[in-house]
């Protein structure tokens, strides 16, 4: 009997695992299930379209639809949703309550935008950022023009590349967190200084420290009270008029935690994901995504996950982590695809990482930024440069880079050899190029990268 092996979800790791597959000679049947009828895309492109900057099949690195399926044998069962997983009788069901068989299966759902439950949130004038969808309706949104003011929630990578692109439009734009810095799970604090004070002399106004709890619908014209906006129609709170007053072109009132409010024409959210694994059952081991060893292999037999809704093994911490990153995704996909296809291939973990551009500014940060240790900052004379990194016991256990991309990549590999116990020198090469990019010796050596 032809082995049928099922994929749920069609993001990188999902593709990844079905390369992988084909590539170590699987030639059963591969079942894709999807709640859409999308190729593979990439979530850190959606920005980039709503800019203008790519079109929009540059969101799906992998080509079109037609031709991945055609090209990997594919059966795919697009716009079925998975809801329901039979593990002891190897079967899963879709919203239809339909079964599936399988020999195998491969989680890959990725992660979903985090949209908080307050009022209002769910308005014709709010907006996030994850998806292709949500790409296209906030680019359709800025072409009708209007909008002269825009709250965005998140000060995240995602949240700051919204807010560079909607200042690119003369946008007035406030970026707001519940955090008090910027990047709060990358950015050492006085990282997060210089890049919070770069923002402010680009017209940016950060409201830190302040989450928001109630969006509200107003009068164009009219007061804003504690119960909502008061103007030729009465009173209007965050309830079922919401959607009517801001089709009439009334603007938003969003009221912040501190009992603050500000008006604007829309908000957008970039808080952040969640694993997408709702359907997974008590049955599967679950922290904040499905739990997998270094086969990819989660808690019941023959069923592997990877990508953003697992996580996987953290090198720097040793415990498993969600590392939302696209290289992570696609490596954690491929370990799975071989184990699946019979081999036994390892996966060597990760650590957070990240690296951004925006503003004409480059952010690299390694490392966890919530351990304690000797801090130091510095910056070259030319200002081409800052570092800024966290020691423990002699070694780097977080490291920020500003506006010299050229060097991360040393610093990350000596950081991980680091973490690793070996001894970190990038050799002769490694030092020569940090030293054509202005970083002093006693940087490697503080480092312990000097040979």
């Amino acid at each position: 009997m032809a082995l049928r092996y099922g994929v749920v979800g069609f993001g990188c790791a999902g593709y990844h695992g079905i390369k992988a597959l084909r590539d170590s000679g699987y030639g059963g049947e591969i079942h894709v299930f999807s709640d859409k009828w999308d190729p593979p895309a990439n979530p850190m492109l959606t920005t980039y379209y709503t800019a203008g900057k790519i079109p929009y099949r540059g969101m799906f690195p992998f080509g079109d639809l037609a031709a991945v399926v055609k090209k990997y044998d594919l059966k795919l069962r697009g716009g079925e949703a998975v809801k329901a997983i039979d593990y002891d009788g190897r079967r899963l069901f879709n919203a239809r309550g339909e079964a599936f068989g399988y020999d195998k299966l491969l989680l890959a759902t990725g992660g979903k935008a985090v949209l908080p439950a307050i009022p209002g949130a769910a308005g014709p004038e709010v907006y996030c950022m994850r998806q292709v969808e949500d790409a296209v309706r906030l680019k359709e949104r800025l072409e009708r023009g209007g909008v002269g003011k825009a709250i965005v929630a998140g000060a995240s990578m995602v949240g700051i590349k919204v807010v560079e692109l909607l200042r690119q439009r003369g946008i007035d734009c406030v970026l707001a967190d519940l955090a008090p810095v910027i990047f709060p799970l990358a950015a050492l604090p006085e990282t997060a200084d210089i890049i919070a004070s770069r923002l402010a002399d680009r017209g940016v106004k950060p409201r830190f420290g302040q989450g928001i709890e109630a969006i509200e619908a107003v009068e164009a014209v009219g007061a804003v009270g504690a119960a909502g906006a008061v103007g030729a129609a009465g009173p209007v709170g965050a309830g079922a008029r919401l959607g009517e007053k801001a089709k009439l072109g009334g603007k938003l009132n969003v009221r912040y935690t501190d009992g603050t409010g500000e008006a604007c024409d829309l908000v957008v959210f970039c808080v952040g994901t969640r694993a997408d694994i709702g359907f997974v059952g008590q049955a599967l081991k679950v922290g904040k995504g499905i739990v997998v060893d270094r086969h990819m292999r989660t808690s019941q037999e023959n069923v592997y996950a990877a990508g953003d809704c697992c996580e996987g093994l953290n090198r720097q911490s040793g415990d498993t982590q969600i590392i939302g990153l696209w290289a992570n995704a696609a490596g954690q996909g491929k370990i799975a695809g071989e184990n699946m296809a019979g081999k036994e291939t390892l996966w060597g973990g990760n650590i957070p990482h990240n690296i951004t551009h925006f503003f004409n500014m480059d952010f690299i940060a390694f490392g966890d930024n919530r351990l304690p240790g000797e801090r130091f900052l510095w910056r070259s004379p030319d200002g081409g440069t800052t570092l800024n990194v966290t020691l423990r016991d002699g070694k780097p256990v977080c490291i920020n880079i500003l506006d010299n991309c050229g060097i991360s990549g040393i610093l990350k590999a000596g950081f991980l050899k680091g973490i690793s116990g070996e001894n970190s020198p990038v050799g002769w090469n490694g030092q020569v190029r940090l030293r054509e990019r202005n970083v002093p010796a006693w940087i490697s050596e503080r480092l312990g990268l000097d040979a």
